[in-house]
């Protein structure tokens, strides 16, 4: 089953991404992991992390499509899906305090360079990561679109919902563990798992409609004006559902932390002395 998009430079860009996942993650495991993370200085991280997206962001421009060839930088999917992703990865690290008061995540860099309370270069680290999890994502809605014929439409929303909840448990379940605990860590990891899935999941099932029409097939030109519209309105709503999980939905299930900013903020904190 064919999981690419119709439109060569769309899907050209999205090979490319696939290929730097496997590289971008062992570059943060060979950080995370060796130790090297607990030694490095602000200037070293933001190396680190602005290089990760780096990574992502060049190489696209020298493989372009043969379609794409000749075309301005500004026209083409690759530079409208980095700018969505660059803006939702900051505006989510931004806003990361829900993490901190409902799922009790906390850090243990010892940076200097933080804005609002999150380390300066995990804003770029993150988009990185977008960049895989918004792909995985497109193909996983074509391959639904495509597998299942129009009458199922509940039954591809309901495995788009499933995919999106994939994605987010693996993320969860790569950094929450015993290698990195130093760095990152919830004080209940269970809890992370099955809630903090379903709600970082909605993060991605929220926005990803708004992400995925860009410049879907060859006859569609997305205009920068709705792309930046798009991430906006998406990360709008993502801060209306949190809202609602932080003041309705998860003092049913968990002590909400408010004000908690990350570490060492209430009571015990995870993360083992240094």
């Amino acid at each position: 089953m064919n999981v690419h998009s119709d439109n060569p430079g769309k899907r050209a860009a999205e090979r490319w991404y696939l290929v730097y996942t496997p590289i971008w993650g062992a570059v943060s495991a060979a950080v995370m992991v060796t130790g090297l993370a607990e030694r490095m200085s602000d200037a070293a991280f933001m190396v680190y992390g602005v290089g990760l997206w780096l990574g992502a962001l060049v190489p696209p421009y020298f493989l372009r499509a043969a379609e794409d060839r000749g075309r301005p930088a500004a026209s083409l999917y690759h530079s409208k899906f980095q700018l969505w992703m660059f803006v939702f990865a900051f505006l989510g690290n931004y806003w990361t305090e829900y993490f901190y008061q409902i799922l009790h995540m906390q850090y243990g860099f010892a940076t200097t360079w933080n804005v609002n309370d999150v380390p300066l270069f995990l804003y770029f680290v993150t988009v990185a990561y977008f960049t895989t999890y918004g792909t995985l994502l497109n193909m996983a809605y074509r391959f639904l679109a495509r597998r299942l014929d129009a009458d199922a439409v509940w039954m591809r929303r309901l495995a788009f919902v499933g995919a999106c909840c994939a994605v987010a448990f693996l993320e969860t379940a790569l950094n929450a563990n015993p290698f990195i605990e130093r760095l990152f860590c919830y004080d209940d990891l269970p809890f992370m798992l099955w809630f903090g899935t379903l709600m970082y999941g909605c993060w991605f099932l929220i926005a990803a409609p708004f992400w995925f029409p860009i410049d879907e097939t060859p006859d569609t030109v997305t205009p920068w004006r709705d792309v930046a519209g798009g991430v906006l309105a998406a990360f709008m709503l993502v801060i209306v559902y949190n809202e609602t999980m932080l003041h309705v939905v998860a003092p049913w299930f968990t002590t909400v932390e408010y004000g908690a900013v990350g570490m060492g903020n209430f009571g015990t904190s995870c993360l083992p002395a240094r």
